[in-house]
């Protein structure tokens, strides 16, 4: 029997071995299905492309072609009010969510598989039931008139549909970080909401002094998360709008496939793909540098 490989030789390396040994599929299909097309999309990026002929290189015409073009640049806005609009609703519900399912509260655990059943919806099933509560005559004119206010023009009036966009994707993905922000208070020993009281602290000082501190890495995977995942929102715009009334629910993934599957321009939507795909990184990047730096303080 041969001699073991000295980097072998002792059981942590061993086990090192294995664990590198079972992440090599998803590791071969992180590359093959992500990392590989996202080079081929960077070189398309780089050419004009219509699907028909081969692609023709062309440098970073396409990246000037976007940056003078206003359709793209209402993309962008259209994307930034959305995603923000969503996240920043989201982050505050689901933490006060989490908080409410965390207390005693009888039925708790059946309560909060109700209240969960919206994350589990499909995502055309979730968008063809906004589309009929956004219908004139739907639930939420019925409700605004039952209150003594008018109704609202939800797919038509351009001030009303983003809104009315970003109120449907609170009641889809609250529930769902709602479940990540109580993972993280379950994770909190009792001892020191035990200590802080005994020490004279209120509910409002053990929540400011105790809860967020220690939920400091459970806010920093729910804001990188959901701003990553409110950046890509595509299937319930084009399902219930396709991008109007008058591109103002053209967010840039829609941007992207109209771009690239409408009017054939593959290279052109390939490139707002980098720019949506380093927008991304590049916020991401910077909100994990100021989580670093606040708990660092």
């Amino acid at each position: 029997m041969g001699r073991a490989r000295p980097w072998l030789r002792s059981a942590e390396a061993r086990h090192q071995a294995w664990g590198y040994l079972f992440l090599a599929p998803m590791f071969l299909l992180l590359v093959v299905f992500k990392f590989i097309p996202m080079l081929q999309a960077f070189y398309l990026s780089l050419t004009s492309y219509d699907l028909l002929s081969p692609p023709r290189f062309v440098g970073l015409r396409n990246y000037a072609t976007l940056l003078e073009d206003p359709l793209f640049h209402q993309s962008v806005g259209v994307t930034a009010y959305y995603v923000f609009g969503t996240c920043v609703l989201i982050w505050f519900a689901s933490l006060g969510l989490a908080l409410i399912f965390n207390a005693p509260l009888p039925a708790k655990n059946v309560l909060r598989t109700i209240y969960f059943i919206p994350a589990i919806v499909p995502v055309v099933v979730y968008a063809i039931i906004w589309l009929f509560l956004f219908h004139p005559y739907g639930l939420l004119n019925v409700a605004l008139h039952a209150i003594g206010l008018p109704a609202v023009q939800w797919l038509s009036d351009t001030r009303a549909v983003l809104p009315g966009f970003i109120l449907s994707s609170l009641w889809r993905f609250a529930p769902y970080f709602m479940i990540i922000y109580l993972a993280g208070l379950q994770s909190i020993p009792l001892e020191y909401y035990e200590a802080a009281a005994i020490d004279g602290a209120t509910g409002a000082h053990a929540f400011r002094f105790v809860t967020l501190p220690l939920l400091r890495p459970t806010i920093l995977l729910v804001v990188v998360v959901s701003i990553i995942l409110m950046s890509k929102v595509f299937t319930n715009v084009l399902i219930i709008t396709g991008g109007g009334p008058a591109g103002a629910t053209r967010v840039l993934s829609l941007f992207i496939y109209q771009t690239g599957f409408q009017y054939f321009k593959m290279g052109l939507a390939s490139a707002a793909s980098m720019f949506l795909l380093f927008g991304t990184m590049t916020f991401t990047l910077l909100q994990l540098r100021l989580f670093r730096e606040d708990a660092r303080g």
